[in-house]
């Protein structure tokens, strides 16, 4: 397999290398970032800007890239490892999403909206009605804020701290995916704790009530209530939850670059 192979891989010229194996790289971090990788973004889209990508990016990186390999395994080890340096790239930015879904989860079971269910554009599934409304919003901010231009300046930096030619810290790499999914759990929790407030003094509320006039139906009497008043919360907490995202999305994407 090797000798009709090498045959193939010889007769790639170094620049058509050079573009691929940057366009991998590429690829696999616009198909994880928030944003770019979409599932409703057209895959035509998302094609073209990753090869307008790698064709801006691939001249100036291609010092720092392998020689060519005259055999097919060595170079899907390359493939395979800049694959796997674009996602975690994208995977970063990824992961500040994940804290609002997790509040808006929260949000909506305090706030009686735990069976409204909307498509979730940031994950591809369907989510709670308060979660979805937060990853969109939080969408729109990545591009109002040009908080995409930071991602883009990371994958053109990750040339210099995970070069091509070194082998990838998996360790590292394992180590920051826990403390993302820890930091993760405690920004949704901060962004929904009022509401873990309301929700405790209501429920407290409602018990004393049923147990003082068993014959009133307090369950339908206070959802209307308790649905009205999570919703004037979340539209007065909702700047405060966007300012938290843009915290923690740049937390993440800081020590992916270079410094001026």
């Amino acid at each position: 397999m090797n000798a009709l192979a090498a045959p193939f891989v010889a007769a790639l010229p170094a620049e058509v290398f050079a573009f691929f194996v940057v366009l991998v790289r590429i690829g696999a971090a616009l198909v994880a970032m928030p944003g770019f990788g979409e599932v409703y973004v057209p895959v035509r889209i998302r094609l073209g800007l990753a090869l307008a990508v790698a064709a801006t990016i691939a001249p100036p990186v291609a010092s720092t890239l392998p020689a060519m390999p005259e055999t097919i395994f060595p170079l899907a080890g390359i493939f395979v490892q800049e694959s796997l340096v674009g996602a975690f790239i994208g995977l970063a930015a990824r992961f500040s999403l994940s804290a609002l879904t997790i509040g808006g989860t929260i949000i909506a079971q305090q706030g009686g909206l735990a069976a409204a269910t909307l498509f979730d554009p940031g994950f591809g599934q369907q989510g709670t009605a308060v979660s979805s409304i937060l990853v969109a919003t939080a969408l729109a901010v990545i591009f109002t804020a040009d908080l995409h231009h930071l991602l883009l300046r990371a994958l053109a930096d990750s040339y210099a701290l995970f070069p091509p030619t070194q082998t990838v810290p998996l360790g590292d790499w394992a180590e920051a995916f826990v403390r993302w999914t820890s930091n993760a759990f405690l920004v949704g929790v901060q962004i929904a704790a009022p509401f873990l407030v309301f929700g405790l003094v209501l429920n407290l509320a409602m018990g004393l009530i049923a147990r003082l006039m068993p014959q009133m139906q307090i369950f339908f009497i206070t959802q209307p209530l308790q649905i009205a008043v999570s919703l004037f919360a979340l539209a007065v907490a909702m700047s405060a939850a966007m300012i938290a995202f843009e915290r923690g999305f740049l937390d993440k994407l800081e020590p992916l670059l270079l410094r001026p």
